[in-house]
C-alpha cells in the first residue's frame, strides 16, 4: 500500500511538471514554466528554477502552451487559443476558425488590459478686487477637458469673465458707481474620429457672447479633416482644415446696418504643444474663418498659453488671447487683446 501511494505521488508530481508551457530555442535548449507575455519581439517565460527568462522570438524554434493564451495580432484582433507549436513560420493553434497565425502578424501574447479612457483637463479661476484710489472688481472662470480612445477624441471648453471699474463721472455707471468693462461667456465642443494614427475627421461648434463688443452671439459649426504632424509623447503639432457656417448677431444696431451677418467660411486651425520643463508647458493654437462669400469677412483667434504645476494637481496659467474680427459691429474695434493670469486645478 505504501508503494502504491508513493507511485501515485510521483505520478502526480510528474503530471504537474509536464503541465507547463515550453519554449524550445534554436540551439536546442528547452525552457519550461509559464509564458507570461510576448511584446516587442520578445517572449517572457516564468521558470520555477530560472525566474523570468526573456528571449527573442527569433531565437525560438518551437513554443507550446498548456492552456489558452490571449493572442493580439498587429492589426489589433484578439484570439483566445492554446498554442500547439511553431511550424513553417506560423503558430499552430488549437480549435476555432483559425488554425494558424503567422509569426509576422503576431503582436503580443497576453497583452496588458487596456486602461479605460478618462477625462483630463483643468479648471482655472481669476479674481481681482481693489478699492481706494482705484476701484476694480473682476472674476473669471475657464474649464477645458478632453477624452481620447483609440478610435476618437472629444474636447470641450468653456469660459466666463466679468469686470467692472468705478467711474462716478460716467453716465453709464450704475448706482454703485461701477461701469461694466467686460462681460464675456462662451464655449465649444469638438469631436475627432481617427482614420489612422495621424489623420482624422472632425466636427466642431462654438458659441460666444461679448457685451462690450456689442456681440450678442457668434456661432460657428463645421466639419473637416485633421492631421497630426508630430506626437512623440512630448511635442504635439497638428493641423486642421474644413468648412464652417459662421454667424454673428449684434446686441444693438442702427439701420441700414444689419442686425446680423452669416456666411460659409473655410476653417483653418493648428495646435502646438511643447514642454519647457517637467513642470511647465507651452501651448500655442490658432483658428481662422475666412469667408468664402466675401473676402472682407474674416475672423481669427490666436491663443498662447503657459501652464506650470504648483503642486501635484494645482496649476498656474498665463494666457494671451488675440481676437481679430475684420468686420465687427459698427463703431467697434477689430482687434482685442486679453492677458489672463489664473490659478486652478488639473485632473
Amino acid at each position: 500500500m505504501r508503494h502504491l501511494l508513493s507511485l501515485a505521488a510521483i505520478a502526480a508530481l510528474s503530471a504537474g511538471a509536464l503541465a507547463q508551457d515550453k519554449i524550445t530555442l534554436t540551439n536546442g535548449d528547452v525552457i519550461t514554466g509559464k509564458i507570461t507575455s510576448m511584446a516587442d519581439g520578445k517572449v517572457t517565460i516564468s521558470s520555477p528554477l530560472l525566474a523570468d527568462v526573456v528571449v527573442p522570438i527569433s531565437s525560438v524554434s518551437d513554443l507550446v502552451t498548456d492552456e489558452s493564451v490571449t493572442l493580439k495580432t498587429k492589426s489589433g484582433d484578439l484570439l483566445q487559443r492554446r498554442i500547439l507549436g511553431i511550424e513553417g513560420g506560423n503558430l499552430r493553434l488549437e480549435g476555432g476558425d483559425t488554425s494558424v497565425l503567422s509569426l509576422d502578424n503576431l503582436g503580443m501574447i497576453n497583452p496588458p488590459a487596456e486602461a479605460e479612457p478618462t477625462w483630463t483637463g483643468s479648471l482655472n479661476f481669476t479674481g481681482v478686487h481693489t478699492s481706494g484710489n482705484t476701484d476694480i472688481r473682476s472674476a473669471g472662470l475657464a474649464f477645458d477637458a478632453s477624452r481620447r480612445t483609440d478610435a476618437d477624441r472629444i474636447t470641450i471648453d468653456a469660459a466666463w469673465s466679468f469686470a467692472q471699474n468705478k467711474d462716478r463721472a460716467s453716465s453709464d455707471a450704475s448706482s454703485s458707481g461701477y461701469v461694466t468693462t467686460q462681460r464675456r461667456v462662451g464655449g465649444g465642443i469638438k469631436y475627432d474620429y481617427f482614420l489612422t494614427d495621424r489623420s482624422y475627421v472632425l466636427a466642431t461648434t462654438r458659441a460666444l457672447g461679448d457685451t462690450i463688443a456689442n456681440l450678442d452671439l457668434r456661432y460657428t459649426a463645421g466639419a473637416g479633416v485633421g492631421y497630426t504632424m508630430l506626437d512623440d509623447g512630448k511635442d504635439l503639432l497638428l493641423f486642421e482644415v474644413g468648412l464652417s457656417y459662421f454667424n454673428e448677431s449684434y446686441r444693438t444696431f442702427t439701420a441700414p446696418n444689419p442686425s446680423s451677418v452669416d456666411y460659409l467660411a473655410a476653417r483653418v486651425a493648428y495646435r502646438y504643444e511643447h514642454p519647457l520643463s517637467d513642470a511647465t508647458k507651452l501651448v500655442h493654437r490658432a483658428e481662422a474663418f475666412p469667408s468664402l462669400e466675401d473676402k472682407e469677412d474674416f475672423y481669427a483667434q490666436v491663443t498662447t498659453e503657459l501652464t506650470t504645476s504648483l503642486t501635484e494637481s494645482m496649476i498656474a496659467t498665463l494666457t494671451h488671447v488675440f481676437d481679430f474680427d475684420n468686420t465687427p459691429a459698427v463703431g467697434f474695434k477689430r482687434a482685442d487683446h486679453r492677458v489672463i493670469l489664473s490659478v486652478g486645478w488639473s485632473f
